[in-house]
C-alpha cells in the first residue's frame, strides 16, 4: 500500500514543495520508503530511499528543485521489504519512464518470468517494477506513451492504481477498482489516490473510476479514456474538504477510515498473496502430523475461524491456542512433523515470537502470517504469507482482521484442493468471489454504519453486555466483545449460544445488553431466536445482527447484514461489529484510535 502523486504546473513553477505537502498528507498509507522522479532537459531523474518523504527531501536537497512536473510515492511494504531498491518510482532499462503504484499484481510472477526471459534487468522485489518493463517494450514498438501504457495495463491483473511519467513529459494514470482523482488548481494539475490530499491546492477535481485512464499531456491538457482508448467525457466537481479531517484522509478517526478501507483491503490482500507460497504452505499442512494455530487477541479469533475453514474445506482439524498459553504446556508435545501457523498483524507480538522460537527449537515447521513483512515473525518463520492490508494506525484492529480472514480462507481452499476436497476450478474462481464480496461490502457500508450507530445509541446506557453466536460465527462473538471493550471501555463478553443459559443469563436486566449474531447453521438459528426472545423478556436491550430477517416481532434492534457465502460471512459480519464498537466509543467520548493502556504492538523479551 502507499500514497502517490503526480503534479504538473502549467506556468513552469516548481512543484517540489507542493509534492512534499501532498505526499506527507498520505503517510497514513505508509512511509517505509519514499521516492520522487522528474524530467530534466529530457532526462529522467529518480531519487528514492528507505526513509519518510520529509527525510528524503532533507537528505537529497529536493526542496531546492526547480521543476514543473514531478512524480512521487510513499510506501508501506507488501511486495519487497523496506529497502531503497524496492522503493517507488521504478524505471525501465532505458530510463524512458518511471512508474509508481498502489495495490498488488495477481499475475506478478508470470509477468516477472516474461520480462526476465526477454533480458530486462529487474532490480527490486516490487511487483510494480515489471510494469515499467512491459511499457518499455511497447514504447519501443509504438513510440506512443499512451498506446504503450494502455496495452501494458491490459496485461495486468489484480487490485492496482498506478501512474507512469514519460521522459517526453506525458503522464498516464490507471486504476482497476478504487477511484483516483485528478485535481485542478489555478495553474496546477495533480493526480492522487486520496482526495483530501488536494486541500488548498485544487479548487475542483475529476474522479477516475475503475477501468479508466487519465492522461496529462506534456502541455498540461487532461484527457480521459477507457481501456480501448475511447474518450470518456467527465465534468469537474468542486472540491470541498474539511481541513480538520485532512490528517486522517477525510475521516474523524483512523478507525472509521480503516473500516471504510475494508472493501479495498480485501482485494489488496487477495492480489498480494502469491500462489507459490500458498502451495508451499498447503503442502506443509497436508504433510504434517498435526497443525497448531497460535495467536493473541484479534488474530486468535481469526485463527478460530480458520479452524472451521480447514475442517470443512480440507478435513483438517487444527489445534487453536493462545500463544500466551502455548509455551506453558503445549510446546513440550511439539516436534518434527508438526506445523505451527503463527498469526500476528504486527509480526512483533512477544508471546507469538516466544512460541515460534520454542516450536522451531523442537523441530516444528512455522508458517507466519503478518501485516508487517519487515518484522521478526517473517525472519523466524520457515515461510510467511503477507496479510497486506496496509498500515493500520488505530489500535483496535479492523481491516487487518478481515484481511487475515481472507488469507486464511484462501489458504484453506488451497489445502482443500491439495487433498482433493476442493475442485481446482474453484481456486480459479476465488478472485471473482472476493471481488463480489468487496462490491457487496462497499455498497452496504453507509447503510450498515447508520444501523450500527442506532444500535449503539440503543445499548449505550448499559454497563455490561454479551455478544452471542454459534458455529462458524462464534469467534465473531468473541471478536465483537473484544472490539467493544477496547474501543469503548464498555464491558462485554463473547458467549457461545448454548452456554448462555449455563450462567450468563442470570445477570440479564435493562443494564446488560445482548448482541446476537444470527448463526449460519439452520438448527442453531432456530434456537437463537428463542434466546433472543428470552433475553428481551428479562429487560435486556437486544441487538440482532441478521442476514435473513428485516424485522422480528420482538422489542429488539435489528441490524441487517448483507448475505454472502457461508465461509465469507465471518468477513461480512466483522464490519457491523466493528462499526457498532466504533459508534459506542464515539458516544461515550473515548479516544477511539488510542484506547488507554493498549498498544498496537505488544512486545517483550524474546529469549
Amino acid at each position: 500500500m502507499g500514497g502517490f502523486a503526480y503534479l504538473a504546473s502549467s506556468t513552469g513553477t516548481s512543484v517540489a514543495p507542493a509534492l512534499l505537502e501532498v505526499l506527507a498528507r498520505m503517510e497514513f498509507r505508509g512511509k517505509d520508503t519514499s521516492g520522487v522522479a522528474w524530467v530534466e532537459e529530457g532526462e529522467l531523474k529518480v531519487v528514492k530511499d528507505s526513509v519518510p518523504v520529509g527525510e528524503l527531501y532533507a537528505k537529497y536537497g529536493l526542496k531546492d528543485l526547480r521543476v514543473p512536473r514531478m512524480l512521487g510515492h510513499t510506501r508501506y511494504s507488501t511486495h519487497g521489504k523496506a529497502d531503497p531498491r524496492n522503493a517507488h518510482p521504478h524505471v525501465d532499462c532505458r530510463r524512458r519512464l518511471a512508474v509508481v503504484g498502489d495495490g498488488a499484481l495477481r499475475n506478478y510472477e508470470e509477468l516477472l518470468m516474461e520480462v526476465l526471459r526477454r533480458g530486462h534487468r529487474v532490480e527490486s522485489k516490487s511487483d510494480f517494477e515489471v510494469v515499467a518493463h512491459l511499457i518499455e517494450e511497447l514504447l519501443e514498438r509504438y513510440e506512443s506513451p499512451v498506446r504503450s501504457f494502455l496495452e501494458a495495463i491490459a496485461r495486468l491483473r489484480g487490485f492496482i492504481s498506478l501512474v507512469a511519467l514519460f521522459a517526453d513529459g506525458t503522464a498516464a494514470a490507471y486504476t482497476s477498482h478504487q477511484p483516483i482523482y485528478v485535481g485542478l488548481g489555478e495553474s496546477l494539475v495533480a493526480v492522487v489516490p486520496v482526495l483530501t490530499s488536494l486541500y488548498g491546492l485544487a479548487g475542483s477535481y475529476y474522479e477516475v473510476l475503475g477501468g479508466e485512464v487519465a492522461v496529462v499531456t506534456s502541455d498540461g491538457r487532461v484527457l480521459f479514456v477507457d481501456l480501448d482508448g475511447r474518450t470518456v467525457i467527465k465534468s469537474p466537481q468542486p472540491l470541498r474538504v474539511n481541513g480538520d479531517l485532512v490528517p486522517k484522509g477525510g475521516f474523524p478517526h483512523h478507525m472509521l477510515r480503516e473500516i471504510y478501507e475494508v472493501p479495498y483491503s480485501i482485494l489488496r490482500t487477495a492480489s498480494a498473496v502469491q500462489l507459490k507460497y500458498l502451495e508451499m504452505a498447503s503442502r506443509m499442512i497436508v504433510q504434517s502430523k498435526r497443525t497448531i494455530v497460535i495467536a493473541n487477541g484479534t488474530s486468535l479469533h481469526a485463527g478460530m475461524v480458520f479452524s472451521y475453514y480447514l475442517a470443512e474445506l480440507a478435513g483438517v482439524t487444527p489445534l487453536v491456542v493462545s500463544s500466551s498459553e502455548f509455551p506453558l504446556y503445549y510446546v513440550d508435545n511439539v516436534g518434527v512433523g508438526d506445523v505451527v501457523v503463527a498469526i500476528s498483524q504486527s509480526g512483533e507480538t512477544s508471546e507469538v515470537l516466544k512460541s515460534v522460537y520454542e516450536a522451531r527449537l523442537r523441530g516444528a515447521t512455522v508458517i507466519g502470517l503478518t501485516n508487517n513483512i519487515n518484522s521478526r515473525l517473517t525472519r523466524f518463520s520457515n515461510i510467511y504469507i503477507p496479510i497486506a492490508a496496509g498500515p493500520e494506525l488505530a489500535v483496535p484492529a479492523t481491516k487487518t482482521f478481515t484481511s487475515t480472514l481472507v488469507v486464511l480462507y484462501v489458504l484453506a481452499k488451497h489445502v482443500g484442493a491439495a487433498v482433493s476436497r476442493v475442485e481446482r476450478a474453484e481456486l480459479g474462481g476465488l478472485w471473482r468471489e472476493l471481488e463480489e464480496l468487496s462490491r457487496m461490502v462497499l455498497s452496504s457500508l453507509d447503510y450498515v454504519s447508520s444501523q450500527a450507530r442506532e444500535a449503539a445509541e440503543y445499548i449505550g446506557s448499559c454497563t455490561s453486555g454479551y455478544v452471542v453466536s454459534r458455529g462458524i460465527t462464534y469467534p465473531l462473538a468473541l471478536e465483537g466483545a473484544l472490539k467493544i471493550k477496547e474501543s469503548s471501555y464498555l464491558h462485554a463478553e463473547g458467549v457461545e449460544g448454548g452456554e448462555l443459559r449455563h450462567g450468563p443469563i442470570s445477570i440479564l436486566d435493562r443494564n446488560v445488553f445482548t448482541i446476537f449474531i444470527e448463526p449460519l447453521e439452520s438448527s442453531a438459528a432456530a434456537d437463537m431466536l428463542n434466546l433472543v426472545a428470552e433475553s428481551a423478556s428479562y429487560g435486556s436491550p437486544v441487538v440482532l445482527l441478521s442476514h435473513s430477517l428485516e424485522r422480528v416481532n420482538l422489542p429488539v434492534k435489528v441490524v441487517k447484514v448483507p448475505k454472502t457465502s457461508r465461509h465469507l460471512m465471518p468477513i461480512a459480519l466483522a464490519i457491523p461489529l466493528q462499526l457498532l464498537a466504533y459508534w459506542l466509543a464515539v458516544l461515550r467520548g473515548v479516544d477511539v484510535d488510542r484506547p488507554r493502556r493498549l498498544a498496537k504492538v505488544v512486545t517483550g523479551t524474546v529469549s
